[in-house]
């Protein structure tokens, strides 16, 4: 385990077509993609590390997994690929309080 080993977890679960394909409206937007993309797939490694770390990492073992990261994924692509800018609080929104943040239910975590 590790967040080396859950980042390349979570790119070898994207297709390669799926990853090429994103947001290639223009290249602007598919540099966006692929820097987004690599800052939730770290975020979800590290949460996912936390939780080794038992009640240091958290107070309360909340289940993050794979499904999390795939809809925050998903949303982002659907955000950019529908919008000129990028909308960074309905991203910031959707996966920090509604994805992952939904479950958190101690306010020191």
């Amino acid at each position: 385990r590790g967040l080396k080993s859950n980042l390349l977890r979570a790119y070898l679960s994207f297709d390669n077509d799926w990853f090429e394909s994103a947001c290639n409206r223009n290249e602007a937007c598919q540099q966006a993609f692929r820097k987004m993309l690599f800052g939730l797939c770290f975020f979800h490694a590290l949460i996912q590390e936390r939780r080794t770390y038992g009640p240091l990492g958290w107070n309360i073992p909340y289940q993050f997994s794979e499904p999390d990261r795939q809809i925050c994924v998903s949303q982002l692509k659907i955000f950019l690929e529908e919008s000129e800018s990028i909308p960074f609080e309905a991203l910031r929104y959707t996966a920090a309080e509604a994805n992952y943040g939904g479950r958190v239910t101690d306010k020191d975590d």
